[in-house]
């Protein structure tokens, strides 16, 4: 990246101006080794030369700042993009409210939804699973369903992704009914289950003590061409072991 700099300027020297499209391809280098520095030094550079920024080089910086942890740097540079009147767009939003949902900041993700939604920078699914997959973490199902609502709303249509997130949160409450509806709302909207989704139904199945249940689970899934995975038997051998049917424990380890 040091060379890709230094031609770089070598080429402002002898008065060939680099367009925005060179500028943002070494941006997006600097940011995929995690050097935000030189990123945002580059970036300075962009804003002297008669080169104008774009919202693509700002989205690369807030990338990296939000991978990072970095999330008030982050917001500081959507800020002053906003100052400089480069528009932020979707992507930017999304990278930022994963960004602040990876680390546990639902509230500051959910208020930059808000701000999207004001500034009239439309939402998608991408956007509302970060939200509801963390709010379910958090463990706030009532909000994560508000939302997966307001998708409805919106016209947005939830992805295997939304409806895995619902089906882990009724499963960690213990809502096995409203996993079957929503199992069944998810066939309906030709969403296809993965293992993702069989994982989840066979844990709710397992804190209910319905160990024979998630073994049928497992059984749909190999019939769906789904292949287990080691959260799959290890969930089952946990709940054999909690109700006391250890043969059948042993019989699945040693598959």
């Amino acid at each position: 990246m040091l060379e890709a700099v230094a031609l770089v300027d070598r080429m402002v020297e002898k008065g060939h101006q680099p367009d925005i499209v060179t500028y943002g391809t070494i941006v997006n280098g600097m940011c995929k080794v995690g050097d935000t520095v030189s990123a945002l030094n580059l970036l300075s550079k962009v804003e002297k030369s008669p080169i104008e920024a774009n919202v693509v080089i700002y989205n690369h910086i807030i990338d990296r700042l939000c991978k990072d942890g970095r999330h008030n740097d982050a917001q500081n540079l959507l800020d002053q993009m906003y100052e400089k009147g480069i528009f932020p767009n979707v992507f930017t939003y999304n990278r930022m409210i994963d960004g602040f949902c990876n680390y546990g900041k639902w509230s500051d993700a959910e208020r930059l939804l808000r701000e999207m939604i004001q500034r009239n920078i439309d939402p998608n699914v991408v956007t509302y699973n970060a939200l509801i997959s963390a709010l379910v973490k958090e463990g706030k199902l009532f909000e994560a369903e508000e939302l997966s609502d307001e998708m409805l709303r919106r016209g947005i249509s939830p992805d295997t992704i939304t409806y895995n997130s619902m089906i882990n949160g009724f499963c960690k409450h213990d809502r096995l009914d409203d996993v079957s509806l929503m199992f069944d709302l998810m066939a309906s909207k030709g969403c296809s289950p993965d293992v993702v989704t069989l994982n989840s139904l066979i844990d709710g199945c397992c804190r209910a003590k319905r160990v024979d249940d998630g073994m049928k689970l497992l059984h749909e899934m190999s019939r769906r061409g789904l292949v287990p995975n080691t959260v799959t038997y290890n969930t089952l051998i946990h709940g054999f072991c909690q109700v006391g049917d250890l043969h059948a424990a042993q019989d699945l380890f040693r598959r």
